[in-house]
């Protein structure tokens, strides 16, 4: 489904939570988080690639994910992301929602390459990029909210190539 306006508290939920957050530099206030919910209502709003999961249909949201542009090393690329609430995490809804999502963009001729940034100590986002064949292009610093952090750079070709 896609995030709208209705998604504050899910935001809130995930960001201010330190299990979470504990791979991006620890949890966020809550007037951080809003800050980070209406960047995510605007990104929509420009660009329809940013998503809640829900796992069963009329049930809770158990996180989000999402495409956006973004830069890397002075070039411009497909920058993806996901977060899961504690008690959705280890069940399998992560890779569902990624398996989801990649498929979408592999329909979309505007995608041909994505990327993505999980800390070096976060096994599960890294293990997804594994399981859905990312190629991990390098260990390196990436500053987010200010705050450097230590990520695995992996990278996936949507064309096959």
């Amino acid at each position: 489904m896609l995030y709208s306006d209705a998604d504050l508290g899910l935001t809130e939920a995930l960001e201010c939570d330190g299990a979470v957050m504990r791979e991006l530099g620890g949890p966020t206030s809550v007037e951080e988080a809003r800050a980070a919910h209406c960047r995510r209502v605007e990104t929509v709003a420009r660009d329809p690639w940013w998503f809640k999961v829900v796992p069963e249909p009329g049930g809770p949201p158990a996180g989000t994910l999402g495409i956006w542009e973004s830069e890397w090393r002075g070039e411009p690329i497909h920058e993806m992301g996901w977060m899961l609430l504690p008690a959705f995490q280890g069940r399998g809804i992560a890779s569902a929602a990624m398996d989801l999502l990649l498929s979408r963009a592999r329909a979309h001729p505007r995608f041909d390459r994505l990327h993505a940034f999980p800390g070096v100590s976060n096994a599960p986002s890294n293990a997804i990029c594994r399981k859905f064949g990312f190629e991990r292009i390098e260990e390196c610093d990436v500053e987010f909210r200010d705050r450097m952090l230590r990520c695995n750079h992996w990278a996936l070709s949507l064309s096959g190539e």
